[in-house]
């Protein structure tokens, strides 16, 4: 009984302290794609929290034909693309702040925050600087009206999620 009690507690603190989905990201395409990627409170839309690889241009970065996952933020820095830092506004009164992915605010915001949006730019690797497409993709109520795909000029995307095993995953695919 001590052991079911132990593993119980401990499988309910493992799903109170992880966003409620794990993130995929799949650039299937041959182009980088860098934008802005938001979790929000599902609730009210703050706290919100921007992944950022490189915070200082405020973007994430994807490379070509790069997959990418995330099941828990704080365990980001170990994803096969680490994310070491997050931008992070914890109400609509406080300005945003760069924290670590270990923070201790990282752990408080988890439990009720989701994928909300992903603003990219398809841009050409060899000239970064070159950008082919731009989509808002993500889903109510913390991305307005954004819609769940996109056709461009030279890529698709599509944002939709799905349930196995008791876990829900959100996929973000870039073609």
């Amino acid at each position: 009984m001590k052991k079911i009690l132990l593993l119980l507690s401990l499988s309910l603190s493992t799903i109170a302290f992880s966003q409620i989905s794990t993130l995929v990201i799949n650039n299937y395409s041959v182009y980088t794609v860098t934008g802005r990627l938001r979790a929000a409170d599902i609730t009210n839309c703050v706290p919100e929290l921007y992944m950022g690889n490189t915070l200082g241009s405020g973007n994430f970065t994807i490379p070509a034909g790069t997959t990418t996952d995330y099941p828990k933020y704080y365990t980001a820095n170990t994803a096969p693309i680490p994310v070491n830092d997050f931008l992070v506004r914890m109400s609509n009164t406080t300005p945003a702040s760069v924290i670590p992915y270990n923070h201790p605010n990282i752990y408080t915001i988890s439990p009720t925050t989701d994928w909300s949006f992903f603003s990219f730019d398809v841009r050409d690797p060899a000239s970064i600087n070159t950008v082919y497409d731009h989509y808002d993709i993500g889903v109510a109520p913390c991305a307005g009206n954004y819609p769940s795909n996109g056709v461009g000029t030279v890529s698709e995307t599509e944002w939709f999620t799905i349930t196995s095993g008791g876990t829900i995953f959100t996929y973000i695919n870039i073609y």
